[in-house]
């Protein structure tokens, strides 16, 4: 978390390339939260980066708060009349009032904190019965280019590129957040794929042309987005402040996908996240 809340890490570049979240994401936290307690008049999304989720939420409820520990992050959050934004750490919501909340929301954030603090926090300002949901989402596959997709879970994850240069908490993410005990009631855990393991082994397939990965979180993007999505990275930022001098391990990896894909910058690729969604209700 250090690294995003550096005052000299790139929002805006982090505003312009992160992916957003898939519509069926709010379409399952919204058919969850009417089932238990059922009002929408205040929402909050903890971690909240650039605001790509408060934004969306702010279309469903009356009053949105983005909540997040970096104000550097906050500089560049989407503007909205109902959103209402707040320097806070995820474990420290004091700016919110106890029982006030319908929904909360934390996106891609919940591996940076200190989950009994951060969930007694949870447990205090929902409502009865109010509504937790939180997604994660680890390394990007491409659908069509398999050796692409092998090529980037390596610079992700072998010690000799960004292996060693992620912040702590990046390898609960990796697990999809299955270490993290959720003390809620009715609790709904969806993976997709059901393990970082089984995702692997989907992606072997695919090398080998057996069968295809599902679609969850997708987009179609330009091999030059998805270089600047890839530079979004904690892990990249850290990798750059250490080795200056060294040639840009993003651009390497990204110009060795065009060569052996045969693909441009300007050319479009469909990518997918295996991704994690958590549903919890407060106590009654």
């Amino acid at each position: 978390m250090a690294t995003f809340s550096s005052k000299s890490f790139n929002s805006a570049l982090y505003q312009s390339f992160r992916p957003g979240y898939n519509k069926n994401f709010f379409k399952m936290v919204y058919n969850y939260h009417a089932k238990h307690n059922g009002q929408f008049d205040t929402a909050v999304d903890v971690g909240t980066g650039t605001g790509q989720v408060a934004v969306a939420l702010a279309e469903k409820f009356q009053q949105v708060h983005g909540i997040d520990a970096s104000a550097t992050m906050l500089s560049n959050a989407i503007q909205k009349p109902n959103v209402t934004y707040h320097v806070a750490k995820g474990e420290d919501l004091g700016v919110l009032a106890s029982s006030s909340v319908d929904v909360l929301t934390v996106a891609q954030a919940m591996h940076w904190f200190h989950h009994p603090t951060f969930f007694s926090e949870v447990k205090r300002v929902l409502k009865p019965r109010g509504t937790f949901a939180a997604v994660g989402y680890s390394f990007v596959i491409f659908e069509d280019h398999p050796r692409a997709t092998k090529r980037i879970y390596d610079l992700g994850d072998q010690p000799d590129q960004l292996g060693t240069m992620w912040d702590n908490g990046r390898l609960i993410l990796d697990n999809l957040y299955k270490s993290i005990d959720v003390p809620l009631q009715n609790v709904e855990r969806h993976y997709f794929p059901d393990s970082i393991k089984s995702q692997m082994r989907a992606i072997d397939a695919a090398v080998a042309g057996e069968e295809s990965l599902p679609p969850v979180m997708t987009g179609r993007v330009t091999m030059k987005h998805f270089r600047n999505y890839i530079k979004t990275w904690s892990s990249y930022k850290n990798y750059c402040e250490k080795y200056p001098s060294r040639p840009d391990i993003v651009d390497v990896t990204i110009d060795t996908i065009l060569q052996e894909e045969n693909l441009k910058d300007e050319d479009e690729v469909n990518i997918t996240w295996p991704t994690v969604v958590i549903l919890g209700e407060n106590d009654a």
